[in-house]
């Protein structure tokens, strides 16, 4: 018999609760990241040309494309999801290609890949289908990439064509976003850090799922996540993952706030946080 590690037999749990990578099966709703999914359906169903998801590193833009994908297939559009970060002109292309069922040739150049994607979407318009291309990171896109952006956004930019991108950068990136590519924004849609509420409502939903019914933060402790954590919801993930794991360590029957800066003062956050 497999024995569960120390913290999920030490708290009760089935599973752990807190997940590190995107994952939309754990998707937790807020006002804000409702305000943006519908958003985003709203440009698709109005065959908007392009929207800007913008939101601070944490947030959950990556999280939100993924749960936007899944809404958008289940409305029968049809919808290619790619990372921009680190890909060359013809990965991307690639990517989006099949992404959209074009199946291209691993040797495809980008010219080919174009034409194929160009296809696919005048296909989907005869049809009378949406076609979505989500592109996340598109912050970190490199100039090449950003050109060929641009240039989709153009592709078939009547209402009619159905033809809708939406990309996700923070702020400061898309700042710096080409003018003609700035311009072509139909909407801007604003991802925003957690209240608290928000921070409380993911912490005991997240461990409910996980098995636990009887609270397991007190009041002060998930005060004191959202305030170290400053409400943005990548680290209000980890925080609490790492609160768990220092209480359980501690033999501590509950989770107070004296843990979670215990846990705060040891965590190494991957990156400053900027106000």
């Amino acid at each position: 018999m497999t024995r569960q590690p120390l913290p999920l037999a030490h708290w009760g749990l089935e599973r752990w609760p807190f997940c590190r990578v995107p994952d939309a099966a754990r998707f937790y709703p807020t006002a804000s990241s409702n305000e943006a999914l519908a958003r985003i359906e709203h440009l698709a169903e109005g065959g908007r040309r392009l929207g800007a998801l913008l939101g601070e590193s944490g947030t959950g833009k990556s999280l939100l494309l993924q749960e936007a994908a899944r809404r958008l297939v289940r409305n029968s559009c049809v919808v290619a999801s790619v990372d921009c970060e680190g890909l060359t002109t013809r990965e991307m292309l690639w990517q989006i290609a099949a992404g959209l069922a074009a199946t291209p040739r691993e040797e495809a150049d980008v010219g080919r890949l174009w034409r194929q994607i160009a296809d696919r979407v005048l296909e989907n318009r005869l049809q009378q289908v949406a076609t979505v291309l989500l592109a996340d990171n598109a912050g970190q896109a490199g100039p090449d990439a950003m050109t060929q952006l641009t240039r989709l956004s153009r592709l078939e930019p009547t209402p009619t064509a159905r033809w809708t991108i939406v990309l996700a950068a923070e702020p400061a990136q898309a700042a710096r976003w080409p003018e003609t590519l700035r311009k072509l924004v139909d909407l801007r849609i604003d991802l925003h850090r957690w209240e608290l509420e928000d921070t409380v409502g993911y912490v005991q939903t997240a461990l409910v799922e996980s098995g636990r019914m009887e609270p397991l933060f007190d009041d002060a402790a998930l005060a004191a996540l959202h305030e170290r954590s400053k409400g943005v919801p990548r680290r209000v993930a980890q925080l609490s993952d790492y609160a768990l794991v220092a209480g359980a360590a501690a033999g501590a029957n509950q989770i107070d706030r004296s843990v979670v800066e215990s846990a705060d003062q040891e965590l190494v956050w991957p990156t400053p946080v900027v106000y």
